[in-house]
């Protein structure tokens, strides 16, 4: 460093070099204070999420306060450069209320795990604009109202998991944008409507679970598209129509159709185009 310094002084004048080492001083001084002002807006945002838990189960998130390091917090995780909330898991610690719509503040979370809880009401509109969510995972709740169509604004989702919940209305079309997704799964739910043919444009997905809904209408032939499907489950719903368009899923290991009325014929050579059912 002294070196660096002497070598600078040779080149600039004295008085410029203070001028220098002030405006450094000023920039490094202003990074940490935008750092710091933006781990305090997760800090709020997770306050008023704990606001919404009702205060008989909120005990599990008794490190949430101002003498604990934010992330240090049960179920935060923190990015080491930046040390901004990249990951919230509250999975099964039995918290009963609504999701606050200041997740939606969390603009680094990369992970929401809020599984095998009891939260109710809708899922906020504001998760969609969690652009950097690879991770929404919401089973094993009592959420209710639609699939919120904005969560297509997620660009970056691998795995978006509703399951077991009370949803209800269409799979929204415009989640067939996800293009990254590799779990899509809405098990047990109330949702109604078809699938939406956009389904076809999920290339990497390979675990699609609708099963025990009130789907209906046909399996659109846009499944045919989905090459990398592994885990096909749509049984229990209202579907009917063909036979649909399996054969060159030939990755498919799960294939449950039960209770549904489809017609026409297998063909013959079925287990040759799926070996791995």
């Amino acid at each position: 460093m002294a070196q660096r310094f002497l070598s600078l002084s040779l080149i600039f004048p004295p008085s410029l070099l203070v001028v220098f080492f002030l405006i450094l001083d000023l920039l490094l001084s202003e990074s940490v204070l935008t750092n710091l002002l933006s781990n305090q807006t997760d800090k709020l945002a997770l306050l008023e999420f704990k606001s919404l838990i009702n205060y008989q189960t909120v005990g599990a998130l008794a490190s949430w306060n101002d003498s604990t390091p934010l992330c240090q917090w049960v179920g935060v995780t923190c990015g080491l450069k930046h040390q901004r909330v990249t990951s919230l898991n509250l999975f099964d610690q039995m918290l009963v209320g609504t999701i606050s719509p200041n997740i939606g503040n969390l603009s680094f979370l990369h992970s929401l795990n809020l599984g095998t809880n009891s939260f109710y009401g809708e899922i906020p509109l504001e998760v969609g604009r969690l652009i950097r969510l690879r991770d929404l995972i919401l089973t094993n709740n009592f959420l209710q109202g639609q699939i919120p169509v904005n969560l297509s604004q997620c660009t970056n989702l691998i795995n978006l998991a509703l399951d077991n919940n009370r949803l209800e209305g269409p799979i929204p079309f415009e989640l067939g944008s996800l293009s990254r997704l590799v779990t899509f799964s809405l098990y047990h739910n109330n949702l109604t409507g078809k699938i939406p043919t956009s389904i076809g444009n999920l290339s990497a997905l390979q675990v699609f679970i609708i099963a025990n809904n009130n789907l209906e209408g046909e399996i659109p032939d846009a499944i045919s598209q989905m090459t990398s499907l592994k885990d096909f489950q749509v049984g229990v719903n209202k579907f009917s129509g063909p036979f649909p368009p399996l054969y060159n899923l030939s990755s498919l290991i799960t294939l449950t159709l039960p209770f549904i009325i489809f017609y026409g014929k297998l063909r013959v050579d079925m287990g040759f185009l799926l070996p791995n059912l």
